[in-house]
């Protein structure tokens, strides 16, 4: 039966290390094939995503504002779950006028402003660069222009604005803008499958998670099914609430940042406003990303203008990271800035905008899992990892000396169980017996010896 075993194992074994090299070898056909199945999972991927979110105003109306339904009728118990999804639905339509009635036609102004301001707004940037040029000519007595600089800019696109390059640039616009309708078109298909499909997920959410457990505990081995049943808690923790967390907290600033500007009356507060907010949804980088060019936007129409506008962010994200965000999101993430950085740049690397977003509650679910590990190994060593973590007070000997207690204690285990195999219980009782008198002569010795001192101590005096 063991052989049986352990030639299942090879043959596993050398199975998948077969299967890794064809994966290896084919990775375009791979990832092709990966490619496909997760655009055309697109829209329940975007459906649970909006399920997930508006679960939580769901569990409210379900169980706060309609929970007595049918308290003492049964019949009415029926009308709970419709009248939450309806509820569910109608605040975020309600939402989404809003901000299409008040939010929008701010910021297509601000857009025709800024694009109508174009030409002042170059005018003055160049100013800006003549001055720059002027003050290091001056301080390092060179002769840098900006008339040469923009001279040699246009005998380089006249370069490039030959016949052949003209033609495969038409091609490459034109099939760029092809691609460009054609992504448009189906992530708008997704996005109105995604919502008409969250409204499945929703009510159906608990028919559909009872059959993914009974699912679960067919096919995964019953001591298997904690470790599962933890992994999914701690993603949902980490991951789930701390993504819906983050997004409550991404509106709230970028609001605050909308109120501050109108108050300052800074320009084009709608679009920097919504610029801030969306951006802040990156951990990390998000304050950067919509911070610097909503500052070259405002640098443009006056640098007072810039200095404001940074002065009002720096306070913001200061209030947001020190208050905001601990009272929204709480300690779901848990990671310090060091390994916040690292997971944000792995992910964005990796997957792009989705791993910007996502690698943060990610990682984080790694971190508390191996954490986790981590804590169980040290205590099952006891107290010598203890003292081994404690640099300060750190004693090789003495530990040395655990150690080879702990191995001198397991090899008379050991000893004793194949005695007890090969020769029964009395060899085992003889073996401990010898031990005893072992012991007894060692303590008899050291008591002879300690009375033979004393004696001697005696005679002295």
């Amino acid at each position: 039966m063991k052989k049986f075993l352990s030639m299942k194992n090879v043959i596993i074994a050398i199975s998948f290390t077969v299967a890794l090299l064809l994966v290896k070898d084919n990775m375009n056909i791979v990832w092709q094939i990966l490619s496909t199945i997760a655009s055309i999972l697109s829209p329940f991927l975007i459906g649970f995503l909006f399920a997930y979110i508006l679960n939580f105003p769901y569990k409210f109306f379900y169980t706060k504002a309609f929970g007595k339904i049918g308290a003492k009728r049964e019949p009415l118990q029926k009308l709970k779950k419709p009248l939450s999804l309806v509820c569910t639905y109608l605040i975020v339509v309600a939402l989404i006028v809003l901000i299409i009635e008040i939010v929008v036609p701010q910021i297509a102004t601000n857009v025709v402003n800024l694009i109508d301001n174009m030409p002042a707004y170059f005018k003055n940037a160049t100013q800006y660069i003549n001055e720059f040029f002027d003050w290091i000519n001056g301080t390092f007595h060179t002769d840098f222009s900006l008339n040469d600089a923009m001279n040699q800019l246009f005998n380089e696109m006249t370069e490039l604005l030959t016949f052949s390059n003209i033609t495969s640039t038409a091609g490459g616009a034109t099939q760029f803008i092809f691609d460009m309708l054609s992504n448009t078109t189906s992530g708008v298909y997704n996005f109105v499958m995604g919502v008409v499909i969250s409204v499945y997920f929703l009510a159906e959410k608990e028919r559909l998670c009872r059959q993914v457990k009974r699912i679960a505990v067919a096919f995964i081995p019953m001591k298997w099914l904690p470790k599962v049943y933890e992994v999914v808690d701690i993603t949902d923790t980490k991951c789930g609430r701390f993504l819906v967390g983050d997004i409550l907290d991404a509106a709230f600033v970028g609001l605050l940042t909308f109120i501050t500007m109108s108050i300052f009356h800074l320009p084009y507060a709608a679009l920097i406003g919504v610029l801030i907010g969306v951006s802040n949804i990156i951990p990390f980088f998000g304050p950067f990303i919509g911070g610097i060019p909503s500052a070259f936007i405002l640098l443009l129409v006056s640098p007072k203008d810039m200095i404001i506008f940074v002065i009002i962010l720096v306070i913001i994200q200061q209030f947001d990271g020190n208050l905001f965000k601990p009272k929204i999101i709480g300690n779901q993430v848990g990671l310090s800035s060091f390994w916040v950085l690292f997971s944000v740049v792995v992910g964005g690397a990796l997957f792009g905008m989705i791993g910007f977003i996502l690698g943060t509650p990610i990682y984080a679910v790694i971190y508390s899992l191996v954490g986790k590990k981590v804590n169980n190994s040290i205590s099952k060593k006891g107290k010598i990892a203890q003292e081994a973590l404690d640099f300060e007070v750190l004693n090789y000997a003495k530990i040395e000396q655990e150690q080879k207690k702990i191995r001198e204690q397991k090899e008379k285990q050991q000893k004793a169980k194949f005695m007890k195999f090969i020769m029964g219980d009395k060899a085992v009782e003889n073996e401990n017996e010898e031990n005893k008198n072992n012991d007894l002569d060692k303590e008899t010795k050291s008591d002879d010896s300690s009375n033979f001192k004393n004696s001697n101590n005696t005679k002295n005096k």
